[in-house]
């Protein structure tokens, strides 16, 4: 049986807004399961969860945004 192609989840209208309005110097770096992960100026990670907030990131996530862009 063939699966079908998996889609990206896709980002909620407020994650869109948040993204639009981060402060100078935030970048977005990464992505697990439809949560984007962004960097400050100062290198720390944040998740952007579904409601628009930041949230810290673990230090699993971390390792994982750096080699994703190692690997990219």
């Amino acid at each position: 049986m063939t699966r079908p192609p998996s889609h990206p989840p896709r980002l909620t209208e407020r994650q869109l807004r948040r993204l639009e309005t981060l402060p100078h110097g935030y970048k977005m770096v990464s992505a697990r399961d439809g949560i984007p992960i962004v960097e400050s100026p100062t290198g720390q990670t944040r998740r952007l969860q579904p409601n628009g907030r930041l949230a810290a990131t673990t230090l699993i996530e971390e390792v994982r945004s750096y080699l994703h862009v190692q690997q990219g």
